[in-house]
């Protein structure tokens, strides 16, 4: 389980952009609140993006 304030890069979708995982959702299923760069918050799984640095 990935942490809040882990920095990420989207390699799905929004291919390239950067962001930080802000929460865990509550599914059952490794979801994430997503909150790129370029202003979009979204929620994703770990195969959507890859881990930049853990903060």
């Amino acid at each position: 389980m990935l942490e809040p304030g882990t920095r990420i890069e989207m390699t799905k979708g929004y291919k390239g952009v950067k962001g930080l995982i802000m929460e865990r959702t509550g599914s059952e299923f490794e979801f994430y609140v997503v909150k790129l760069e370029n202003g979009i918050h979204m929620v994703a799984g770990p195969s959507a993006f890859i881990v930049l640095e853990k903060d």
